[in-house]
């Protein structure tokens, strides 16, 4: 018969001169700094904390050459129930910008700031967030596209291995319609249509070229217009690196306060732009969606208001009516 024996490792220290007729927990509070003092106390009653081999009390006062022996456990449980705190957190954060869900798929709506993917990003709330899924030694749920830091809205993440590659096919056979909201500079009057090569400038933006590039086509509709600004409803057919704030910019109307694209204008700093809609494939059960919308953010519909001098109201029933009249 095989017997397991759980080996408890401690980690000993030796008070020295200057510890001497100190209370043991404020040592102990100086060793494990980044452990909870209720573990501290906790370890100290389960005699996972000793003093010469044995158990103490937490107003013992040690003496000079006094060994402390205490367990890794503590620090192990101090990880797991940190990790347990960073799960609850991406949860709630995941539920708060959740739009809807399917079986296989998840929609959010991303907050202009946020990576997509990287340190600190979409994808890490997803890994740690996403609890109640089925394990897996093989798959992660993960974003299933991106959006630039500074663009907020719609993103779709993989809740199965099955929602992943069937979307991932849809994009790649532009089955999935894609819609934005923009603040652009200039008045725009009527629907204008955009086809591009848009080519690698520097590492940072993209330019129009005649022949070399990949083929980018953009739909642009006014919603609302005023003070040389109008908020625009674009329709990408195709999925290139800044294909709006590039096409945008080329045909004289880049987004408002995307420098980066000569939109430079005063008393607004960062341009929006916000992935507003999806409508996906008829019948399709894998997606189990027919069209999905993310709300417009509230610094776009301030800005808005601010400068175009639209209601909220107004802003949205004028984007609702567009979008159905030109699905219609």
């Amino acid at each position: 018969m095989i017997v397991w024996q759980l080996v408890k490792a401690y980690k000993k220290y030796i008070c020295g001169h200057n510890d001497r007729d100190r209370r043991l927990d404020r040592i102990l509070k100086k060793i494990l700094s980044d452990v909870p003092a209720g573990l501290i106390y906790s370890g100290l009653r389960k005699g996972l904390i000793k003093v010469n081999g044995k158990k103490r009390p937490q107003s013992y006062r040690v003496e000079e050459n006094d060994l402390i022996e205490i367990s890794e456990i503590i620090k192990s449980d101090h990880k797991r129930n940190t990790k347990t705190e960073q799960n609850t957190k991406a949860a709630d954060f995941l539920q708060s910008i959740t739009v809807t869900k399917s079986d296989n798929l998840l929609f959010l709506n991303k907050p202009a700031g946020l990576l997509t993917h990287g340190d600190d990003s979409l994808a890490d709330y997803l890994k740690t967030g996403l609890t109640d899924i089925d394990s897996s030694l093989a798959f992660t749920p993960a974003p299933l596209h991106r959006l630039d830091r500074n663009t907020s809205g719609l993103i779709t993440a993989s809740l199965t291995i099955d929602g992943a590659k069937h979307f991932s096919e849809l994009m790649r056979q532009r089955k999935i319609k894609k819609y934005y909201i923009g603040l652009c500079l200039g008045k725009i009057n009527n629907t204008i249509y955009l086809e591009d090569n848009l080519i690698r400038k520097n590492k940072k933006t993209y330019k129009s070229e005649k022949i070399n590039g990949l083929r980018a086509k953009t739909t642009i509709s006014p919603i609302l217009s005023k003070n040389n600004l109008t908020l625009c409803l674009f329709n990408i057919e195709t999925g290139v690196t800044h294909q709006i704030r590039s096409q945008c910019s080329e045909k004289g109307y880049p987004l408002a306060g995307d420098v980066k694209y000569g939109g430079k204008f005063n008393g607004i700093n960062n341009y929006f732009l916000h992935s507003y809609k999806m409508i996906f494939p008829e019948n399709d059960k894998i997606c189990g969606v027919s069209e999905v919308t993310a709300e417009l953010p509230s610094p776009l519909i301030k800005t808005v208001k601010k400068y175009i001098d639209a209601s909220p109201v107004d802003i949205i029933n004028k984007t609702t009516n567009l979008f159905n009249n030109l699905k219609n």
